[in-house]
């Protein structure tokens, strides 16, 4: 006999970790309502589990008898496969489960940004159960179309979105679409060429908006924002320091995967680092394991917001963290070090986007040789 059984699980942090869990039923035969957890329905087809990422409680238990009554029919022969036509793919309800999967296999930062552009372009259910719209109305995968990308790309930039982020958004779109319709890897309704954008020019930091900013920092932040500059950290890895990571001998900084966050595999690496930063850092509190940890102990993860303050009083425009990135990669070209070394430093895949910031490193040396040359009287 075919199996008619489906069950409801919970997904909740038990003692620090994720785990799939019963769930806790009350006197009336109900599920009690945990709000920090996620429910799910789970059933066999053939020897192959599924599981159903559900909105709540209620919609898990409503799910659980419509999924038994379908597979009763099955087991009974009413509902064959073979007169059953294809189920159409909706949004509705494979959104989730592609996300928990998706989530699983990748980065939480990944998944965070394909989670927030999805539900940007499709809409979600908030947690009161509310309908936030998307960018699109469509509910079958099927009537989205190549021209529903193009507008969204075209959207995002009218907003103030640059090129780089809308195509990248697009893509992400493309890439939900090719999984849920299975076509193979560079298919789907967008291609390379539709999403095609000039790389604007590196933006940094000049001295005298180095000097403002700096200025306006208290200890706790000139020391923050000098590794960045210094270091050319990513605002994940600036975060994610710990003392372990800080080599003073040797004149190093470590980028290193922890147990709660896994950087890029070419993006661990050793940076070699100015005495200036090593005293800096030696001048630091040691208020837990992270270098950076705020007054309670804890992580620091507030530097966007602290930057743009900062640079308020400071009068300095366009200044975010990674700007500080940018004038390091930038100083070290001017300085000589070669670029192959540079990528190294950076935790660059490839030696193209490291050339970014060698336009920026050379126009100064080149304005200083065009002041030299004298075009007679």
């Amino acid at each position: 006999m075919a199996n008619r059984r489906c069950s409801i699980w919970t997904y909740k942090k038990i003692d620090g970790r994720w785990r799939y869990c019963k769930p806790e039923y009350g006197r009336n035969n109900k599920i009690k309502p945990e709000p920090a957890a996620a429910y799910y329905i789970r059933w066999r087809e053939g020897n192959r589990t599924v599981w159903r990422k559900c909105r709540n409680a209620a919609d898990a238990t409503l799910a659980q008898e419509r999924q038994e009554a379908l597979l009763t029919a099955y087991a009974h022969g009413l509902t064959p496969a073979q007169q059953f036509k294809p189920v159409p793919k909706m949004v509705s309800d494979l959104l989730l489960p592609w996300l928990e999967e998706y989530r699983l296999s990748h980065r939480e930062e990944t998944y965070n940004l394909m989670k927030h552009t999805l539900y940007e372009f499709f809409g979600y259910w908030d947690e009161k159960g509310r309908r936030v719209l998307g960018f699109v109305s469509a509910n079958l995968i099927e009537h989205v179309r190549r021209y529903d990308l193009l507008r969204f790309r075209q959207h995002l930039i009218d907003k103030g979105r640059s090129e780089r982020t809308a195509a990248n958004k697009c893509f992400r779109i493309n890439q939900f679409i090719r999984g849920v319709l299975k076509l193979d890897p560079g298919k789907g309704l967008i291609t390379v060429k539709d999403m095609k954008f000039t790389e604007p020019e590196v933006s940094v930091y000049n001295d005298d908006e180095l000097a403002a900013f700096f200025k306006e920092c208290d200890a706790y932040r000139h020391a923050i924002f000098k590794t960045f500059l210094m270091a050319g950290l990513r605002k994940a890895e600036l975060e994610n320091l710990t003392w372990d990571d800080v080599d003073f001998t040797a004149g190093i900084v470590r980028v290193r995967p922890k147990k709660d966050w896994q950087p890029k595999t070419w993006e661990a690496r050793d940076i070699e680092v100015p005495d200036d930063l090593l005293t800096i850092l030696k001048g630091m509190p040691h208020r837990g394991k992270q270098v950076f940890a705020n007054s309670g102990g804890h992580k620091y993860t507030h530097s966007w917001d602290d930057c743009a303050a900062i640079a308020k009083r400071a009068k300095v425009e366009g200044a975010h963290p990674h700007k500080f990135r940018a004038s390091y990669a930038t100083r070290l070209l001017q300085n000589g070090v070669d670029l192959k070394t540079v990528q190294k430093l950076l935790g660059h895949r490839d030696i193209e986007s490291t050339m970014r910031y060698l336009a920026r490193a050379e126009s100064k040396a080149v304005r200083q040789k065009v002041n030299a040359v004298r075009f007679g009287a």
